[in-house]
């Protein structure tokens, strides 16, 4: 089963750029409801890179082949680079470095989802996709990954939740 805030996290402490350790954060989580000055502040105390692990909960649902129906959850992955305020040519620099290190992020996945680890054999592969961000917190910019899982969802009632 896929954990998207554990799967970012062993990310983020094994992708040498991003450098996170318990002593040392580069890591943080959040939800799409979540009040946004409250990450740009935990950002804004964290210095070079941050990965952040966005999960909203948010899901469609799909009726695959006429057949099952699929469960389809939506996550996100920011990578940010802090820059300095008012460095243009810094800024492009930031967000071309953070879509290399999302793309070894993507290559990481596509590796999981052929070998089906991690939960990822449910990848969506055509859902993902890429977008510039920033600036968030103290001048970070960076690029947001954006991707779907397509799980089946089994006709099952849990008899312990009715009366």
């Amino acid at each position: 089963m896929y954990n998207h805030f554990e799967y970012s996290e062993w990310i983020a402490r094994h992708l040498a750029a991003i450098g996170h350790t318990d002593g040392e954060c580069h890591f943080l989580r959040s939800d799409e409801v979540e009040e946004i000055s409250d990450l740009e502040e935990r950002i804004s105390s964290i210095r070079d890179h941050v990965l952040v692990a966005i999960d909203g909960l948010n899901s469609d649902f799909s009726w695959l082949n006429n057949d099952n129906l699929v469960n389809v959850p939506q996550y996100f992955i920011a990578l940010l680079k802090q820059c300095e305020a008012g460095d243009i040519d810094g800024i492009h620099f930031a967000k071309a470095e953070c879509k290399d290190l999302l793309m070894q992020i993507v290559c990481r996945m596509m590796l999981d989802w052929n070998e089906e680890r991690n939960g990822l054999q449910f990848l969506e592969l055509n859902s993902m996709t890429f977008r510039g961000i920033g600036p968030m917190g103290d001048n970070f910019y960076g690029v947001m990954l954006g991707f779907n899982l397509r799980k089946p969802i089994p006709f099952s009632i849990d008899k312990s939740m009715w009366v």
